[in-house]
């Protein structure tokens, strides 16, 4: 059986590439990388794969837990890890398939022509860092955001509630950006059982989505063609240097 190689950290792998290839794999394809003796039996299934010269990109469902996995062109070893342009410093990834995102955004801000999908959780001190810099690109974008409330953020379900429950989309957006576990209109807030069940459905279903593409933390921002990007690239596109 080969050895799974773990990056860790954001170390990654680093190729000189600049985009993944376009030669997506058909089921055919894929059927034949999974009859690898590291695929057998182990609960893995390819749900999606992209082949460069140098590796083949995965997009694996590793018991119901979706991940992206390198595979060497010579199929002989299979990397768990990330993949970054060293030119650009943006992540390689698969392209997602966002038309499943369409009309479902919980909330938008900003008025701009450019359209990106964000994926993000109200206890995140990246996203708390990515929504400092709305204001600078806000004629330039509009966000569709989507809740994405880690489990190892203990209050992040409940302030997605909290600004889910405001009932026009400029309320949910000052909400998002200011509400905080110390705010007292926060502390104070009640609800009956069930408009809770109706928040955490709304939840659940941001929640599907982003684990359908693939999102396994915050914040994480595509755009229309489904590229993954980072938040600092685009806040650059725009002009706007993180400090």
């Amino acid at each position: 059986m080969k050895k799974i190689f773990k990056i860790v950290l954001m170390i990654g792998i680093l190729f000189s590439l600049n985009a993944v290839a376009s030669g997506e794999l058909n089921k055919k394809e894929m059927s034949e990388i999974e009859k690898l003796p590291i695929f057998t039996g182990s609960g893995m299934h390819i749900m999606k794969a992209y082949k460069d010269e140098q590796f083949y990109l995965l997009r694996v469902n590793i018991q119901e837990n979706v991940q992206e996995l390198v595979l060497t062109a010579d199929k002989n070893f299979l990397i768990a890890g990330k993949i970054y342009n060293t030119a650009s410093g943006e992540e390689l990834s698969i392209p997602n398939d966002v038309s499943i995102l369409d009309g479902k955004e919980a909330l938008t801000y900003g008025t701009g022509k450019d359209v990106y999908y964000l994926f993000t959780d109200p206890e995140c001190p990246y996203c708390k860092k990515f929504e400092s810099y709305f204001e600078d690109i806000k004629k330039d974008v509009q966000l569709k955001i989507f809740f994405f409330p880690l489990s190892f953020h203990k209050n992040a379900i409940a302030l997605t509630q909290y600004i889910l429950d405001n009932k026009t989309n400029d309320a949910k957006v000052e909400a998002m950006m200011n509400v905080t576990v110390d705010s007292k209109e926060f502390k104070n807030k009640k609800y009956s059982d069930k408009r809770k069940a109706s928040l955490n459905k709304i939840i659940e279903a941001n929640m599907k989505l982003g684990e359908e593409l693939g999102v396994r933390g915050t914040p994480a921002l595509f755009d229309i063609d489904g590229k993954a990007l980072s938040w600092v690239n685009v806040l650059q596109r725009y002009g706007v240097e993180v400090k």
